[in-house]
């Protein structure tokens, strides 16, 4: 029979194991490109979905809030943490190509920019 502190040591060995196992993709490894440099049209796919459908040769329209941080990335992500000025929540994907003059309603604040809701056209590939 194991020792309770044996026990709970592999208990802790298991779940540090589980929480390390690599992620189907890493963070920021997908960049969604936009096409034509402008907003789409049309629902889109959440950005969580953009993530998992990862680099292919299809475009997509992905909607989500745009930020702008203050060293110019710019973010699509699927929801907006309540703070001011508010921060991209949930999963994000890095945006490439867009031309912010085409974004309605972008709003400023500390540095950060961004629009609560926006539907972006264009190919997801390896950044």
């Amino acid at each position: 029979m194991r020792s309770i502190p044996a026990l709970l040591i592999e208990l802790l060995l298991l779940a540090a194991c589980t929480a390390s196992a690599a992620p189907a993709q890493p963070y920021g490894a997908w960049l969604l490109v936009v096409a034509d440099g402008g907003a789409g049209e049309g629902p889109g796919i959440s950005v969580a979905d953009a993530v998992a459908h990862g680099p292919t040769d299809d475009l997509v329209s992905v909607s989500g809030a745009l930020f702008v941080d203050p060293d110019g990335i710019v973010r699509l992500c699927d929801a907006i943490a309540e703070s001011f000025p508010p921060q991209c929540g949930g999963a994000s994907i890095e945006v490439s190509g867009l031309d912010l003059s085409t974004v309605a309603d972008i709003q400023e604040a500390n540095g950060v920019r961004w629009a609560e809701s926006i539907v972006l056209f264009g190919s997801v590939e390896a950044s």
